[in-house]
């Protein structure tokens, strides 16, 4: 079966950037980030051997998330003045690996992974690169696997079932409930007053979804 990549951009981007020195071309313009992910991509097309690979991005405009919910990332800092080039910049580099770029007005990448990782789960293994943990729920053993960084960018962890069952206690699907629960600090989504990572846990394996634990646990909304 053929392997199709599917990158993470800007998760990818600002983990480079943040975990590099400032780094600039002869005409002081900043690169660090850019050096970063080219990195990436000659190790990882020469260790996976992808068929196809798309790089993923986000949008300057507003998501459905954010007109759904206003405090959504509001806390995030404006993009440093240093790295704005370089994610301008990024499309043409990804480009010059054979990767194809894609973006959809008001939808993530994280949006774009999960369509594309659906759509041809069947067809292809899917292999995830990404800077953080959000796609977790789209694992699934043979078919679709997600891998991330333990520290900057040197070490990578590798997720398919059996490593996020060990990590959280639950299998793959689940997560969608579980961070319903616990909330996400780095989205600014606030979890449900009281419930922490063990009670989640704890919840989704006695009675595996939200639905049947409002049903089964005597519990109205």
């Amino acid at each position: 079966m053929k392997t199709l990549l599917l990158i993470d951009a800007n998760s990818l981007i600002h983990r480079c950037f943040h975990a590099l020195p400032p780094l600039s071309n002869k005409k002081g313009e900043p690169t660090g980030a850019l050096y970063g992910v080219a990195n990436i991509l000659l190790k990882i097309i020469q260790s996976k051997k992808p068929d196809f690979a798309a790089a993923l991005f986000d949008r300057p405009e507003p998501t459905f998330r954010k007109q759904r919910f206003a405090d959504y990332k509001i806390h995030r800092p404006p993009t440093p003045d240093e790295l704005a080039p370089q994610l301008a910049g990024a499309h043409k580099l990804f480009e010059s690996f054979s990767i194809k770029t894609l973006e959809a007005p008001g939808y993530e990448a994280d949006d774009l992974i999960g369509t594309l990782a659906q759509k041809f789960r069947n067809d292809a293994r899917i292999l995830i690169l990404t800077g953080d943990l959000d796609s977790l729920q789209l694992v699934e053993n043979g078919r679709v696997i997600v891998e991330t960084f333990k520290k900057g960018i040197s070490q990578t962890a590798r997720y398919d079932e059996e490593a996020v069952e060990e990590r959280y206690g639950i299998r793959p699907p689940q997560m969608i409930d579980y961070k319903a629960l616990v909330g996400d600090a780095s989205d600014n989504i606030p979890g449900v007053p009281g419930v922490g990572p063990k009670t989640a846990s704890a919840i989704l394996k006695k009675y595996k979804t939200l639905d049947n634990f409002f049903k089964k646990g005597g519990i109205t909304v």
